[in-house]
């Protein structure tokens, strides 16, 4: 998949490079189109967003292949083979001036099958959108602004605290080199929680729910997923909540290659 700034340069590029490869669908189509696997209902409604955002420092959206399929067939009256919306092409993102989040294992890993699987990745979406929120980090190569990390002989691990609705939680950042962060987090954090999410082996000592994951920056935008089981340490009571919580990717996959 592709993510573009959401800027109204960056929708234009994306709209070009679309161009380039549906050369045959009418431009007023492609408008509302990309408006939808931008998240929105119409073209009015994404200018209405595009004025209120920041084009000195945008948040990044991944456009979603089914929606812009979706909405093309409603609005051109033909159907449109999603093999053809080249979102996930690699060249695709590099003509639209966006980020590729598309890996070599994206199509392979499958969190339906683990309740466990599940619920590590949406405590680390969570924990990674808080901090992009937040304004610690992007998702662009080298984005670093928590404190400390100029200091990069250090590469001190940052605390921050956030919440997923009601659930509290604590998470912390650190550059791992290569363009990569280290994401622990903890939901319903123990006293001292904010300090010990910083530890790899945090566990319950950190909170009622604890992982640690990899945001990848360098090849594109990607949560890292490994073969083996993730770090991962859970109640069994808050099990199924958390696997059950709706929480989605700020301008990056939530599965992708594993780098280290």
């Amino acid at each position: 998949m592709t993510s573009i700034p959401f800027t109204e340069v960056g929708v234009r590029s994306a709209k070009r490079a679309l161009k380039n490869y549906l050369p045959a669908v009418r431009s007023s189509h492609l408008t509302e189109a990309l408006a939808a696997a931008c998240g929105f209902k119409t073209h009015a409604a994404l200018v209405s967003a595009l004025a209120a955002g920041d084009d000195q420092d945008p948040d990044f959206v991944l456009l979603d292949r089914q929606s812009f399929e979706k909405r093309l067939s409603e609005v051109s009256g033909h159907a449109v083979n999603e093999s053809d919306i080249p979102f996930n092409l690699p060249n695709f993102a590099v003509e639209a001036d966006g980020i590729s989040t598309t890996s070599r294992r994206y199509f392979e890993i499958d969190y339906s099958r683990s309740a466990r699987k599940r619920a590590w990745r949406n405590v680390m979406v969570a924990a990674i959108n808080a901090g992009i929120d937040q304004r610690l980090f992007s998702i662009r190569p080298g984005d670093n602004r928590w404190p400390g990390s100029e200091d990069v002989q250090r590469r001190e691990a940052f605390s921050f605290r956030f919440s997923i609705g009601r659930i509290p939680a604590v998470a912390s950042v650190q550059d791992g080199g290569f363009d990569e962060l280290s994401i622990h987090a903890a939901l319903w954090p123990t006293e001292d929680g904010l300090r010990v999410v910083r530890s790899l082996n945090g566990y319950f000592r950190a909170g009622e729910v604890f992982a640690t994951g990899w945001l990848e920056r360098r090849d594109g935008a990607w949560l890292q997923v490994s073969s083996s089981s993730p770090e991962f340490a859970c109640r069994k009571h808050h099990l199924e909540q958390v696997a059950s919580l709706e929480v989605w990717p700020r301008g990056y996959a939530d599965r992708g290659s594993f780098k280290i």
